[in-house]
């Protein structure tokens, strides 16, 4: 089956997934999934396999990390896989020890985000008989044993960038919007692409908009991204564009006391109930994306190629509007632009 069929077919199995889920899960669902069974018809194709990941922050963050640990507990469940999860594993050592660590016990090892891109051009040849998979990583062509997976999270970023300097925009929210701002957590391609994206989106629009951008180094600290946005705040913004996973509060919480007016976008899981001014979420099917990954790992087909997603596959990633926001002019610029971007009428700055 093809990587695309492949990911349609299990996306039924996704909502079925809960997305809060202990370390110590056992992998029984409560309702009916979808199983792949072994050819042999034994069971399911994962049963005696382990599959390490590392994650650079807590599984429950509400963000990036939660998204995959998901991913990897919806192979657990679908796939039969024997999952070892390392989380918040901040420092770069850290990320090296973890990856060296996960190696000796796993088959496969994952590491979730860019962070962990010189810990598998490091590890991955110390275990040639071990397969890497970095999200967002790096690949040497030397180095056959690692792949690299992800999402160009500044395409979703370049939608809400259009948005939010559109005619639409302004005469939907009632907010004529000059000056917005772009709160980061650590300086990883993602994070920078994201920044790129958003601020090509706006000056593609309407290139009158100010554009505030501050990386804070941290994507669960709340403070540091409440402070960013405070500044921003400050200065004018009156939309923020927030890359951050469990520090995302800090961003709210700025917004709420500069009186609630501020309009804010989220990435991978939608916080409409968060804060009603919350206009959309580039969100992120990490779920999927993982369940792909070790599925074709299963078939001895993981890419040789890096594999990057747009918004090509909607169920994969795309700029989804809060109920609050979907109104039939708003879900048009949404779906114009992304369309524009699949078939080429748009070209994205490099990078992005």
């Amino acid at each position: 089956m093809k990587r695309w069929q492949r990911l349609v077919a299990v996306l039924f199995g996704v909502m079925l997934v809960a997305t809060a889920c202990s370390s110590d899960d056992n992998g029984d669902s409560s309702g009916d999934t979808t199983t792949t069974e072994a050819s042999d018809g034994s069971g399911l194709a994962g049963e005696g396999v382990t599959v390490g990941m590392a994650l650079p922050g807590p599984q429950d963050d509400k963000g990036f990390n939660e998204a995959h640990y998901n991913g990897i507990i919806l192979a657990e469940q679908e796939l039969g896989i024997t999952p070892n999860v390392q989380e918040n594993v901040a420092d770069p050592d850290a990320r090296i020890d973890a990856m060296r660590n996960l190696a000796a016990d796993n088959e496969l090892v994952i590491g979730v985000g860019a962070e962990f891109a010189e810990a598998g051009l490091t590890i991955a040849p110390q275990f040639p008989d071990v397969q890497f998979v970095v999200i967002n990583g790096e690949t040497d062509p030397e180095i056959d044993n690692l792949h690299v997976y992800g999402v160009r999270q500044g395409v979703p970023a370049y939608v809400a960038g259009v948005l939010s300097a559109s005619e639409e925009f302004a005469a939907e929210t009632g907010v004529d919007v000059s000056s917005v701002g772009y709160v980061g957590g650590e300086e990883i391609p993602p994070t920078t692409q994201s920044d790129d994206g958003y601020k090509a989106g706006v000056e593609d629009t309407d290139d009158s908009i100010e554009y505030a951008s501050t990386i804070v180094g941290d994507f669960n600290d709340a403070p540091k991204a409440k402070d960013a946005a405070v500044a921003q705040i400050d200065a004018g913004a009156q939309v923020i564009f927030g890359l951050i996973d469990a520090g995302y509060p800090g961003i709210i919480q700025a917004a709420e006391e500069a009186g609630g007016e501020e309009l804010l976008f989220s990435v991978i899981f939608p916080r409409c109930d968060d804060y009603p001014n919350l206009v959309g979420t580039a969100f992120l099917n990490s779920d999927v994306l993982v369940e792909s990954i070790v599925q074709d790992f299963l078939d001895d087909d993981l890419v040789a190629e890096p594999f990057f997603y747009g918004v090509e596959d909607p169920e994969i990633q795309r700029l989804e509007l809060c109920p609050n926001f979907q109104t039939p002019e708003l879900t048009k610029v949404v779906d114009d632009t992304q369309a524009a971007i699949n078939d080429g009428s748009i070209t994205l700055p490099d990078g992005v």
